[in-house]
């Protein structure tokens, strides 16, 4: 093996382990939002991002620093498990040292926390400076004891899922208190971008709660042999299928009910959207949920609500567009 393969090696074990497409569909998610939703508003009243945008760089690459040390600390906490529901997938499981891992998690989160405080110094708000050790500190909970509980491991993954979607408005909102005159010019747009952002938190919060719960029907087995109590493992595979259709057609509801508030907006072209790209492949995950009762062919639904999140998330850009 040449040099370059065996660094190439390295980068490909790194990469997986920090789930890169997941983190570039946050990056996504946060820009689409500030530049799809809450700039165009403030253009619109002669006025910008209140928090600038080499600040909101900061708060996205923020946010990802915090997301990547939560996925190498659950590969920490999770090697074990992952040798029996997915081999040769933990990248900690002999792929990567342990140690440079875990220094690389320490370096990350001590940069991402000083990182957010000097947000919090830009907003003028030095409590927002907080949430990053306390997210940092819950992921850590979560991988080593929330995610062997019953309901509460899958209600934090989709609270933090949530969260990514509240940080650019949450910190641009506290940035904009501090100037007065740009309030007043702005708070007639207030109610619209509460109403999207929330929207779409609440969107990305049932999404994640089914996806986790369908990849706890995926990983029962080896859940079960290592002593977590997760909903699969305490009540079964088809009651855990029950409850996953059940969150898979509240999300429809709910997103009905958007499209409903969205066509009576004359936004059109985002309703029609959300029915064939999203409303769907929700019909489709729902299906497969009914038919499939082999905990191993769960993997795909897991990668189909992935698929229904990242649908979802692209309709951002169209909500203005239809404005």
């Amino acid at each position: 093996m040449t040099p370059s393969n065996g660094n190439m090696t390295v980068f490909r074990k790194w990469t997986a382990m920090l789930r890169i497409p997941n983190l570039a569909i946050i990056v996504l998610t946060q820009y689409l939002l500030g530049y799809g939703i809450i700039r165009p508003y403030f253009l619109e009243q002669g006025s910008d991002m209140p928090l600038g945008h080499l600040n909101f760089f900061v708060l996205v690459l923020t946010t990802l620093l915090i997301a990547a040390g939560g996925y190498i600390i659950n590969d920490h906490f999770d090697v074990n498990t992952d040798r029996r529901n997915k081999p040769g997938k933990n990248m900690l499981d002999g792929l990567i040292s342990v140690r440079m891992a875990l220094r690389v998690y320490y370096i990350i989160n001590g940069i991402a926390i000083l990182l957010g405080f000097y947000l919090a110094w830009q907003t003028g708000s030095y409590q927002l400076g907080l949430i990053f050790p306390a997210i940092t500190g819950l992921l850590w909970f979560y991988s080593s004891r929330y995610q062997r509980m019953p309901f509460w491991g899958n209600f934090i993954v989709s609270l933090l899922s949530a969260t990514v979607i509240l940080f650019p408005w949450l910190f641009n909102f506290m940035s904009l208190l501090r100037d007065g005159d740009e309030f007043v010019k702005i708070m007639g747009q207030l109610a619209d971008i509460n109403s999207y952002i929330w929207a779409f938190a609440f969107f990305a919060f049932l999404v994640s709660m089914f996806r986790e719960v369908i990849k706890d029907i995926q990983d029962v087995s080896g859940d079960s042999a290592m002593g977590y109590r997760t909903i699969p493992v305490i009540w079964g595979v088809n009651v855990s299928r029950g409850i996953a259709a059940a969150l898979v057609v509240i999300t429809m509801v709910c997103l009905a009910l958007a499209q409903w508030y969205l066509y009576a907006s004359a936004k059109i072209l985002p309703f029609w959207y959300l029915l064939v790209a999203v409303q769907t492949i929700l019909i489709y995950l729902l299906y497969l949920i009914a038919i499939k009762k082999d905990p191993e062919d769960y993997g795909f639904l897991g990668q189909t609500s992935k698929i229904i999140m990242l649908a979802g998330i692209l309709s951002i850009e169209l909500i203005y567009i239809s404005h």
